[in-house]
């Protein structure tokens, strides 16, 4: 990306792939007018370049392609544009043989084919969108759900970069006053701060980035199915409901207690959302070199899920607050769903507590409900989020570090440590959340945001 020059004029292709009722070729740059306009015939002669965005209809004059053909130009100026340049748009028929063609006369005409991603990235570089809207728009895009449309369209109206840049801004004042203290320590205009509100504001605010950051790491999947995670004691029927949920056997299923030593898993289709099913070992006590690593494995599957399903059967006694089953009920740990299983061989399949699904394995019973609680359990914690996964993953580890700044700049304080060494932390912090919403960035951030745009976009 750094090899780009922003002020060369670029065009490419920007309607879908393939025929179409409307081809598009959008043009942005110092000269993306002029090209564009170049082997254009509008249909009132003589007018003048508009100063607002406007639509021109007319003929295109094609190489190698006769007669003329149909079609509109828009035109909007700069500055206020995606781009924060001049933008054109060709709408023209969507045979891709002649769009080809117009884009080919384009950059005979002066414009540079546009690499993936450079138009967003112009529209970051000239200051209409930070880093977090960009992958906005990515995101708006790749959108396969309604949950993540709205999810990318919360982040695209600021739902992240808004609340990140007034901390930020926050923090840049602190540290303007510090340092001015440092600097100016006689003179008498500049005030001390309470050192003591100051501490219990950075760590405030350093717990908030720190939660943040963990919430972060649980929804890191990228181009991956949300995973759902079969978890309960030995024999509590986990397998078994494994093949019935897959419709077919893919889990060895016995009825003696601890035949799952490693974890299966397999993509499931549950009310039209596409899961990776897993299936792991029973909770139990490790006794071999085995059977630890089946539970160091089932233990990883779960901190990993997006959904455990807590699977308990029918004659099974609920588990005790203390049992390994609810260890991991911390704030950050996985949602669960409660199923009591094997409902075929109860004399009443109902859960007398009220509190798990009933199903069977065997006879189907509950199965179709249970398909359609994890779908809605996901949706409804995919909906909850702020964040794209690409956005999560770029900015976990700078948020992390920013966290730590501002704990250590509260510990400093509170210990009657020199202001330049709370300074330090401070101007740390600072960086790394500007490394968040785009006031610092390098190539490589750059490189890892616009290499998954597509071109033209």
């Amino acid at each position: 990306m750094s090899t780009l020059d922003p002020t060369d004029t670029i065009a490419a292709v920007a309607s879908p792939p393939g025929p179409g009722f409307r081809g598009m070729i959008r043009l942005t740059g110092p000269d993306a007018w002029a090209v564009a306009l170049e082997p254009f015939l509008p249909e009132d002669e003589g007018r003048e370049l508009p100063r607002r965005p406007e639509l021109w209809s007319g003929q295109l004059l094609v190489s190698g392609v006769r007669p003329l053909v149909p079609a509109s130009i828009v035109l909007w100026p700069g500055p206020r544009t995606y781009t924060g340049q001049p933008l054109a748009e060709i709408h023209l028929p969507g045979s891709p043989p002649l769009v080809n063609r117009v884009l080919a006369d384009c950059l005979g005409h002066g414009a540079r084919h546009a690499e993936p991603g450079e138009f967003t990235l112009r529209a970051f570089l000239s200051g209409r969108i930070d880093l977090t809207r960009a992958e906005a728009v990515l995101g708006v895009i790749d959108a396969r759900t309604p949950a993540q449309l709205e999810t990318a369209l919360k982040q695209l109206a600021g739902g992240l970069a808004g609340p990140i840049t007034t901390l930020r801004d926050r923090l840049l004042d602190i540290l303007a006053h510090l340092e001015a203290g440092l600097d100016f320590v006689d003179e008498s205009d500049v005030d001390p701060l309470a050192r003591s509100l100051l501490a219990e504001e950075l760590e405030r605010e350093g717990h908030m980035l720190d939660q943040l950051s963990r919430t972060l790491q649980g929804r890191e999947r990228e181009d991956r199915h949300p995973s759902v995670v079969l978890a309960g004691p030995p024999n509590a029927g986990k397998s078994r409901l494994f093949n019935a949920l897959l419709g077919q056997a893919q889990a060895i299923v016995s009825p003696i207690a601890g035949t799952t030593r490693d974890y299966l898993s397999a993509p499931c289709v549950c009310d039209g959302l596409t899961v990776e099913l897993v299936d792991t070992a029973g909770f139990e006590d490790a006794s071999t070199p085995i059977e630890s690593r089946a539970q160091e494995l089932r233990a990883e599957q779960s901190a990993r899920a997006d959904l455990i399903v807590d699977c308990l059967a029918h004659d099974d006694p609920p588990p005790t607050p203390n049992s390994d089953q609810t260890q991991d009920l911390t704030e950050t740990a996985p949602p669960r769903l409660h199923v009591l299983t094997k409902t075929d061989l109860a004399a009443d399949p109902r859960d007398p507590t009220g509190h798990r699904l009933s199903t069977s394995a065997e006879t189907g019973a509950g199965l179709d409900e249970l398909r359609r609680v994890i779908a809605a359990r996901l949706r409804e914690r995919e909906a909850d989020g702020d964040l794209i996964s690409t956005t999560g993953a770029r900015c976990r580890e700078s948020l992390e570090q920013a966290a730590r700044a501002l704990e250590t700049a509260s510990q400093t304080i509170s210990m009657n440590g020199g202001d330049e060494l709370v300074a330090i932390d401070l101007r740390q912090a600072v960086d790394e959340l500007g490394k968040v919403v785009g006031a610092v960035v390098t190539d490589d951030i750059l490189d890892r945001i616009f290499k998954r745009f597509c071109i033209g976009k």
